[in-house]
Formats: structure tokens, sequence, C-alpha cells
């Protein structure tokens, strides 16, 4: 029956005129001359070997070998894309990489090379605890209600961009417990926000 099942999408989404082109450019294995323009940066040319696109949070990534610094996971964000040619002075490098290895310990698609997972412990209030004991934070993730209002997270898990964002995207109804290192990031940030709504 029409009107059924709903999917949420946005039909003006940047960037995603990009995809066709960088699918069949995945497919076909051609090397890429992209423009891309990074926040509070210049536009700058990237040779990249594109191996992957992927959604997170409705939003779409190509990942791919990026030429100038041999790393073969780079992400670059559609909607910053400015431009797309094919690069012909450039042989294509296959991957080996298991996609769903490497994302296995992280959530969206940011991962540092310098960095491992590590255990992190939150404290989810109220409503928020309820939720994400049926939505998990991610596939590591155990829980226990340690008080009526409390429920006790534990990630296994590597600290990135997109983690900080959903931990911050919470509000006061989530805390971060453990590591006292993570905790202080988390709380210079909210400080910062303390004092952009105090001007």
């Amino acid at each position: 029956v029409s009107g059924s099942v709903s999917f949420a999408q946005n039909p003006d989404l940047k960037g995603i005129e990009h995809f066709s082109s960088l699918f069949d450019a995945i497919v076909r294995k051609n090397v890429l001359s992209i423009l891309y323009h990074r926040f509070g940066k210049s536009s700058r040319e990237r040779v990249i070997h594109p191996y992957q696109l992927r959604q997170y949070n409705n939003r779409w990534f190509l990942l791919g070998l990026n030429e100038d610094n041999g790393i073969p996971t780079w992400n670059m964000a559609l909607d910053r894309i400015e431009n797309i040619e094919e690069c012909y002075t450039s042989s294509y490098i296959e991957t080996e990489l298991n996609w769903e290895e490497h994302f296995e310990d992280i959530i969206g698609v940011t991962k540092r090379h310098d960095a491992k997972a590590e255990q992190i412990t939150l404290h989810c209030y109220g409503k928020s605890g309820k939720y994400i004991t049926s939505k998990p934070i991610h596939g590591s993730q155990k829980h226990k209600w340690i008080e009526k209002d409390c429920l006790e997270v534990n990630l296994i898990i590597q600290p990135n961009f997109e983690l900080k964002n959903y931990i911050l995207g919470q509000g006061a109804n989530v805390e971060v417990i453990a590591p006292m290192g993570y905790r202080k990031e988390i709380a210079d940030e909210i400080k910062k926000m303390h004092q952009l709504y105090n001007k």
C-alpha cells in the first residue's frame, strides 16, 4: 500500500549529485583527482583511489587511499567535494582492507590510526537510559541499571569526533565516568559551551 513505509531522506542533501560518478569510479577502479573543501581550510586537490561509499547520520562519505599521505582509509564527506576528475597519471592501487572490521571499534567514519579502542563508561539518566537499552550506541555495549534512573553503559570503542558529538548531543542525560582523560575532554567542551551561552 502506497505510503505504508517511509524513509528519512533529504532531497536537498548537498553532494549527493557526486554519488553515481563516485560509485562508477569504485566499480571501474579509476583514480580520481578531487577538489575538496575542509571546514575552515582552503580547497585542495587530492588524488584518491576510491574504495567505498558509506553513509552515517544521513550523510555520505567516500573512503579511499589518499595518494599524498598514503592513508588507505581517508574519508571525504560528499557535501565538501567541489569537483571530480579522473586522474590518468596514477595507476589504481587495490585494497585488501576488510571494511566491516575497520569500522568495528568506532561509530561513524572517523578513525585515527594512532589511537586504540578503550573502555568508556557512561551514566545515562532517565529516558535516555531506556532508549539506549533498545538502541545501543555501539555493538560492544554492555549495560546495567545501577539505580532506578541511571543506566551504566560500558563501550569498547575508539573515541572519535562522532562519539563526542553523540555524547554532547545528549546534554545532561549522559555523563562520561571513565576514563578520566576522556571525561576531562568532554568537560572542557562543555565549559566552552557554557562560556558561549554566558557572553
